[in-house]
């Protein structure tokens, strides 16, 4: 399986993933992809967008960032792109507590119920899926999603 990384993403950021990638006999070559991060060279109709934790989505979601995050999903779903959120964290948005700085705060002021439901939202408005994983688990989840050894897509 031959994989495309989005230029966007920073060379080396991502270098324990494209390793784990590698080990699992996915080629990866970088290009500049419409949207997300991952997708397969020879099927451009589901893209990968990888976020580090649940506290990135809140911010993509709920925060500053939600006009590029909703640009991105508009474009996806316009140009007929299935796009997947990765979320590299194991606990499930159902279980999510935002993790606290070393004062005490909040990171994120965003609640897993009001996460949730914008996500629902976001899932309703532009059929974007949201999945999570374990870390370690990055690579054989994104090889999943993407169709896996035997060229067939996952479905939902």
């Amino acid at each position: 399986m031959v994989l495309i990384e989005d230029t966007r993403n920073q060379i080396g950021k991502h270098k324990a993933l494209n390793d784990q990638l590698s080990s699992l006999g996915v080629v990866v070559v970088r290009s500049k992809l419409y949207v997300g991060d991952y997708a397969r060279i020879d099927d451009l109709t589901t893209c990968i967008d990888t976020k580090k934790d649940w506290v990135e989505v809140a911010g993509n979601i709920c925060g500053k960032q939600h006009e590029r995050f909703r640009a991105e999903c508009v474009r996806a779903k316009e140009a007929g792109i299935r796009l997947v959120i990765l979320v590299e964290e194991e606990v499930p948005i159902e279980q999510w507590k935002s993790p606290r700085k070393r004062n005490g705060g909040l990171i994120s002021h965003v609640s897993n119920i009001v996460l949730s439901k914008a996500m629902k939202t976001m899932t309703e408005k532009y059929g974007v899926a949201f999945v999570n994983c374990n870390k370690n688990d990055t690579a054989k989840t994104i090889i999943e999603l993407l169709g896996g050894k035997d060229g067939k897509k996952k479905n939902d």
